[in-house]
């Protein structure tokens, strides 16, 4: 595949109301700076996610709305965790695609609870909502390995 098979419209909707759920102030002005900026987005909708198997243009694009989905989904069931922290990480974690890591790092260095789930070597001790975050990233993955195996098994009977 070499693109995303979901409408990009689509998939900016699906993360602008990710974005609409964060309360705070603090990270929805930080998270404004990137998702409403058109020549980021632009970059952003070419960008691949290799480590998830979305190895095409889009791909990044795709899993972000997916993960963040399911951080909502989670939330309704657990409302102490700080979910306003974890969907500002989903949506940085796709824009600091764009930059080149030094350049992430810089743009959000005034946010350290944030920096420590883009940036796993300024991790000191794992929160709940880090915890949340990598085990959803992982769910996300799985969920899509599994599903490509499926329709490969499916295309080929």
């Amino acid at each position: 595949m070499e693109k995303t098979p979901y409408a990009i419209d689509f998939l900016w909707n699906q993360i602008e109301i990710g974005y609409k759920e964060i309360r705070k102030n603090r990270y929805k002005t930080l998270v404004k700076e990137f998702l409403f900026n058109p020549k980021l987005r632009e970059k952003a909708e070419k960008l691949r996610d290799k480590k998830s198997g979305r190895n095409y243009e889009g791909g990044l694009l795709e899993r972000t709305a997916s993960t963040l989905s399911i951080a909502l989904c989670i939330y309704d069931n657990y409302p102490e965790i700080d979910i306003d922290l974890i969907l500002t990480a989903i949506i940085l974690n796709l824009f600091c695609g764009v930059f080149p890591k030094k350049e992430c790092y810089e743009k959000i260095k005034d946010y350290p609870e944030v920096v420590q789930f883009l940036f796993l070597k300024s991790r000191k001790k794992p929160s709940i909502e880090i915890t949340v975050y990598d085990s959803i990233i992982k769910l996300d993955t799985k969920i899509f390995m599994k599903l490509q195996k499926f329709r490969k098994i499916n295309k080929e009977r």
